[in-house]
C-alpha cells in the first residue's frame, strides 16, 4: 500500500524557502509514521529562471513564476509562503479563496487588521492556517 501525499507548492526560495524545502524533504525520513507524505509540486519564485533553478535544486517537480496560477492548480494541496513579509497578505487571501491550507512563515502579515482578515477567511474557507516560527524558543 502506497502512502498518500501531500503535494506542496512554495512561493519564495531564499532562505526560509530553502528551510521549508529541506524540512519536507526530510520529513518521510524522521518521521516513519506520517499520515501524509509532503510531495514538492511546484516552486514559484519572482522570474523563471530563479524559479526552474531553485526547484531543481531543491527536487521539486515543476517551476513557475506566476505564483497566482500555482495557487489555483488543482493538484496543490498546501501553499507554503515564505516571501518578504509584505507580500504575504495577497498570497494568503488567494491561496485560501482557491481552497488551499496555508502555511506563512512568520510573520503572517504586517499589521493586525491583515492578520484579521487571513484568519477570517481561513474560518469561513474552511482551511488549516498555520503559521511558521522557526526560533520559538530562543
Amino acid at each position: 500500500m502506497s502512502a498518500k501525499t501531500l503535494n506542496i507548492g512554495l512561493i519564495g526560495s531564499g532562505f526560509m524557502g530553502q528551510a521549508h524545502a529541506d524540512a519536507y524533504r526530510r520529513a518521510a525520513l524522521l518521521y516513519r509514521d506520517l499520515p501524509l507524505v509532503p510531495v514538492l509540486h511546484t516552486l514559484a519564485d519572482a522570474t523563471p529562471a530563479l524559479a526552474s533553478a531553485a526547484a531543481a535544486r531543491f527536487g521539486f517537480a515543476s517551476a513557475t513564476a506566476d505564483w497566482r496560477a500555482m495557487v489555483r492548480d488543482p493538484e496543490i494541496d498546501v501553499i507554503d509562503i515564505t516571501t518578504p513579509n509584505a507580500m504575504h497578505v495577497d498570497m494568503a487571501l488567494a491561496a485560501i479563496e482557491a481552497g488551499k491550507h496555508v502555511l506563512v512563515e512568520k510573520p503572517l502579515a504586517t499589521t493586525v487588521a491583515d492578520c484579521d482578515r487571513i484568519i477570517d477567511a481561513a474560518a469561513r474557507r474552511g482551511v488549516v492556517l498555520a503559521v511558521g516560527y522557526h526560533q520559538r524558543f530562543r
